[in-house]
């Protein structure tokens, strides 16, 4: 069901991603999916029923105009974000593109640039933002319920690794930066303190294939923060068990705890003890994040005061994670570029 005054969105692209999009946006209210474009007609097939009376087109150029859209969501590979993006606000659309925006961070800067001059919202998915185990982690940071903010865990642990073609650094930016932009995006967000320099670990290569394009399967980063503290980031695609996805934040004053397995929660631990934090619980942590970083994006696109992370934030997290793979290969810590305000 939708509202009247829903933003009317096209879905590009309808692969993995976006028929996940598809099926978490079918129930809110502030989205209205009025046309899908998508060349396969396997993945159209795919989609079946949750299509709902979306118009379907092959190309951009063939969305009806009759359908009213107002705004792009951009799922399609890595490779093809930034002219999708361009040809989206030069045509007036706002966008709410697929993480990252670009695999080159001074192109995702130069789009940023280009949505602010024509006054449009461009928005970057960085889901976690919006899901209520880290955004109510956030706010209790922010009350000072843990004290200053000492360390920081971050996990990205996915069940199998996609072909070693998607997992070329060319394609989607490899490991360090398709998986760990969120972590890096989280890393800052949740403490407001910006990296100064990180140092990047490869660890045994498990899948052999991955050699050939020059990826990995497993690495640890990390991530040395301004006045001292540390976050560290796990990624790996062969967890076996699930896609799992965890953060812990320690701090002066206790700790905070989130896990997506076997649903979303987030606990806090202090000296009184450790208690489920109230509205934190979700029965899926991704699905409840894309649902609210599109309610987010409505807003701002209606005009709200909403945060939303834009192209300056996707390219911070991939010049963090370029850092990453960059010392990994070179054995060495290197530096982050410094920025005067967080995204």
């Amino acid at each position: 069901m939708t509202g009247s005054d829903s933003l009317r969105l096209a879905l590009v692209g309808l692969g993995r991603m976006g028929r996940f999009h598809l099926e978490a946006l079918a129930a809110v209210e502030e989205v209205d999916v009025v046309a899908v474009v998508e060349p396969s007609a396997a993945s159209v097939a795919a989609a079946g029923a949750v299509l709902g009376g979306a118009a379907v087109a092959s190309d951009v150029s063939a969305i009806p105009d009759g359908v009213g859209v107002e705004a792009w969501l951009v799922s399609t590979p890595t490779p093809t974000h930034p002219a999708l993006t361009r040809q989206a606000l030069e045509a007036r659309f706002h966008v709410l593109c697929e993480k990252p925006l670009a695999l080159d961070p001074d192109e995702g800067d130069e789009l940023g640039r280009l949505a602010a001059r024509l006054g449009l919202v461009l928005q970057v998915g960085f889901w976690r933002r919006f899901s209520p185990p880290w955004a109510r982690a956030r706010e209790l940071i922010l009350e000072g319920a843990i004290g200053r903010p000492l360390m920081v865990r971050l996990a990205q642990w996915d069940a199998d690794p996609p072909p070693a073609t998607f997992c070329d650094p060319d394609v989607s930016g490899g490991l360090a930066i398709d998986c760990g932009v969120h972590e890096y995006d989280l890393a800052e967000w949740l403490t407001g303190i910006p990296v100064e320099r990180v140092r990047g670990h490869h660890l045994p290569l498990v899948d052999e294939s991955l050699r050939e394009v020059g990826d990995v399967d497993n690495l640890v980063a990390v991530l040395h923060l301004e006045g001292g503290p540390i976050a560290t980031v796990d990624l790996t695609r062969n967890a076996r068990f699930g896609d799992d996805v965890r953060t812990e934040v320690l701090g002066s004053e206790g700790a905070l705890l989130i896990d997506t397995l076997p649903a979303g929660r987030l606990r806090l631990g202090t000296a009184a003890g450790i208690v489920a934090v109230p509205g934190s619980e979700v029965e899926d942590a991704m699905a409840a994040g894309v649902a609210g970083q599109a309610r987010a994006f409505a807003a701002a696109v209606r005009g709200a005061p909403a945060a939303v992370p834009g192209a300056a934030a996707s390219a911070r997290s991939v010049r963090i994670g370029r850092a990453v793979g960059e010392s990994a290969r070179r054995d060495r810590d290197l530096p982050v570029p410094p920025v005067e305000t967080l995204p």
